[in-house]
């Protein structure tokens, strides 16, 4: 009698422990390889690093003294700068670019304007005494001109014969005369057009002395209004310093950014910048103001991709426009820019680890009371941890978080 008491003592006990197991079970909700399918809001967004500048900035570039073609300076060395961040007013030192080659090339041109005033004065002397000797003998021709004219005159009372003979001399000294004239003339324009050329080397070189004199005080570089000095960047990203060249082709030397309309400054991928339009909003953290989160809009997108330094394809650069609501921003500060990209208020979504891919087919594996099935789903868009599944599941289903142990004997759900 008493054994049975206690057999049925056991399983009384085993029946409540199940009862217990079943409700906590109940109660915690689906297993840890299952997932509740829900729906609420999504966000797709791209992150990426920015730079802090200002929309309008006023830039500090190669002087125009410096950028004559008739210079032939192509390249000048910074031989020192103001160091970056300071705040300068209008006329203030900013860099100081090497004039070594501009002295050079003033001692050079030096000696070639002194030779070609050598030659320009030689060639007007030259043109003086042929002009001088040619008028000469201009005037003695026409001193025999009137001679001639005299004894043909004189001639009328002698034969027909001795006339003619005056005659033909006349005319002869005539064309002589014109001959001479023509000369004249002919010489007159060679010896002016010669001098004009020497001229014109001589005027090239007394420019070009003008010129490299106003190049040598532009080597140094001012402000031209007040501001915060930031210095340029390379084609490759890297910040000019002391040491590098800067040319025609690459002016900047700095820039000094009006803050009154900030903007962050970043480069995207080119995988990725089809994704990017603009008026597209913008959350902003920026490292130096920890806790404090700013509003943005893409504002521009370049029309051109470029090679920078640390990316291993083309980027492109793009302006977020900043709400600073009265924030200390700096230039140069580092913001990390999230782009919003799509935002959906209400739509059912998965984990993608939930998600399972095979010959272009998308689908998960089902719970349905206890047993499993590969259900077809069509999925939409998705960001690093979530799906949006556009349908095939609604809110409340099961899923499984991993594949099966055995695969190839899981059926496809049959509506």
């Amino acid at each position: 009698m008493k054994l049975k008491r206690k057999h049925l003592t056991g399983i009384i006990a085993a029946v409540a422990l199940a009862v217990v197991v079943t409700a906590i079970t109940l109660s915690s909700g689906p297993g840890e390889n299952l997932h509740k399918v829900k729906s609420g809001p999504f966000e797709l967004s791209l992150e990426v690093k920015g730079e802090i500048q200002g929309k309008n900035a006023i830039v500090i570039s190669l002087p125009d003294e410096l950028s004559q073609r008739d210079l032939r300076i192509y390249q000048v060395k910074i031989k020192d700068m103001v160091e970056e961040g300071t705040a300068v007013k209008a006329g203030d030192w900013v860099a100081t670019l090497d004039a070594a080659e501009i002295t050079q090339q003033m001692q050079n041109n030096q000696q070639d304007l002194d030779r070609r005033l050598a030659e320009l004065n030689d060639a007007k002397i030259d043109s003086s005494i042929q002009l001088t000797a040619l008028r000469e003998e201009l005037g003695e021709f026409k001193y025999d001109l009137e001679y001639k004219k005299l004894e043909l005159e004189q001639s009328q009372y002698e034969s027909p014969a001795y006339q003619r003979k005056k005659q033909m001399e006349y005319d002869q000294t005539v064309r002589q005369m014109e001959k001479k004239r023509r000369d004249y003339k002919l010489k007159q324009l060679e010896l002016k057009m010669k001098t004009n050329r020497i001229e014109d080397r001589y005027d090239y070189h007394y420019k070009r002395d003008s010129l490299l004199k106003r190049a040598m005080g532009a080597a140094r570089v001012t402000a031209p209004k007040d501001g915060m000095v930031m210095y340029a960047r390379l084609w490759n990203g890297r910040k000019l310093r002391v040491g590098d060249d800067i040319s025609i082709w690459m002016p900047t030397i700095a820039t000094l950014p009006d803050l009154s309309q900030p903007v962050s400054e970043a480069y995207i991928p080119e995988i990725d910048i089809t994704k990017i339009a603009l008026g597209d909003s913008v959350e902003i953290t920026i490292d130096a103001l920890p806790g404090d989160k700013l509003k943005g809009v893409v504002s521009n997108i370049a029309n051109v991709g470029q090679e920078l330094s640390g990316f291993d394809m083309k980027v492109f650069k793009i302006m977020i426009d900043l709400q600073v609501e009265g924030k200390p921003i700096k230039p140069a500060m580092t913001s990390n820019n999230k782009i919003i990209l799509a935002k959906l208020p209400d739509v059912v979504k998965i984990p993608r680890n939930c998600l399972f891919r095979q010959n272009g087919d998308s689908f998960v594996y089902l719970n349905d009371g206890g047993q499993t099935w590969k259900k077809s789903v069509t999925p939409g868009l998705e960001n690093e941890e979530e799906v949006v599944i556009e349908s095939g599941l609604s809110p409340g289903d099961l899923i499984l978080t991993s594949q099966p142990e055995e695969t190839e004997t899981v059926a496809f759900w049959q509506e």
